[in-house]
């Protein structure tokens, strides 16, 4: 069996010191996995700290590509997707740590699945111990959209690839305009073009046998308050479903109950509805556009099939 190539990308704003925990790390799991080759690139966002003097410096093996202006973490990581050389992408946050086992399982996949879009592992905590997430299910109710989380050792298909340690089929990554900025600064970018891929009849697969380790919001809390990423994730919830949602029936439950809670709200004192709806406005021109392009694209599933699929795990693996 030929060799795989992997392109593994890791984004990095102001984070010296993760980049010195997260790394190496990487380097050794790529010298864990003799049977195929990677090539490591970080994509420094215009950090103001001295990242680039430091990689240069520590990591001579590693490639450093700087954009011209500062472009946030979805654009950054598609900015990095395109300086890559191989077939398949790797997305890497720098307050991950991966296990020296991490790459072979993930990467395997690639050899059979032609209609593959991603593949991710299993995500657990600092400590090493507790697991987190990886293999994610979702459901619409009430007009919003939700996640679970799935046997943590069941082979099925995945709703996404987890963002922070998922490699990619790059041509298709690209196809489908990789990680939109729409949802800036974080949050449900891995899970829209995922969402889209399945959508389109590609698979996106969750591999148990691969471990990472991740250090939760070590760089966007640097960035944003507790509440400000609690009102951004609500936000982009509404966007991911008026963007990507085209049952009608959906779209109707959508319409009826989101009114309906931001009365509620209005009623019992809180903001947390209005705060995150009231941030969608400005988006509104961006998320018709982005709605546009996903239209053009044929389906090959709708998106109640979609749901199906990925929740009952119809199509094991």
């Amino acid at each position: 069996m030929k060799p795989l190539h992997c392109s593994i990308i890791v984004t990095n704003w102001n984070g010296k010191e993760l980049l010195r925990e997260c790394l190496p790390t990487v380097i050794s799991a790529v010298e864990a996995d003799q049977e195929n080759y990677y090539e490591i690139i970080v994509v420094d966002d215009c950090s103001t700290d001295d990242s680039v003097k430091y990689l240069k410096e520590t990591f001579p093996e590693v490639k450093v590509v700087v954009p011209l202006k500062n472009l946030g973490f979805q654009e950054a990581n598609n900015f990095g997707v395109k300086e890559a050389q191989y077939p398949i992408v790797m997305i890497v946050n720098n307050d991950i740590k991966m296990d020296e086992t991490s790459l072979a399982p993930l990467i395997r996949h690639f050899k059979a699945k032609k209609d593959l879009f991603g593949v991710s592992g299993k995500v657990y905590g600092w400590d090493k111990k507790t697991f987190m997430y990886g293999n994610r299910g979702g459901y619409f109710k009430y007009g919003h959209f939700s996640l679970y989380e799935k046997k943590e050792n069941d082979k099925t298909q995945s709703l996404f690839v987890c963002g922070g340690a998922g490699m990619f089929d790059k041509e298709k990554y690209l196809k489908l305009g990789g990680f939109d900025n729409l949802y800036h600064p974080l949050y449900y970018e891995e899970i829209d073009v995922s969402y889209r891929a399945l959508k389109k009849g590609w698979k996106v697969i969750y591999e148990p046998e691969s471990k990472v380790y991740h250090r939760i919001q070590q760089t966007i809390t640097k960035q944003h308050k507790k509440d400000r990423i609690g009102h951004i994730s609500g936000r982009n919830n509404y966007l991911f479903v008026l963007k990507n949602i085209t049952s009608i029936r959906m779209l109707i439950s959508a319409f009826f109950f989101i009114p309906l809670f931001l009365l509620r709200d209005i009623l019992r004192g809180k903001t947390r509805f209005w705060v995150a709806f009231a941030m969608v406005i400005p988006r509104i021109p961006q998320l018709i556009k982005s709605r546009i392009f996903d239209l053009k694209v044929k389906n090959m599933f709708t998106d109640e099939e979609v749901l199906e699929l990925v929740n009952v795990g119809r199509d094991r693996l």
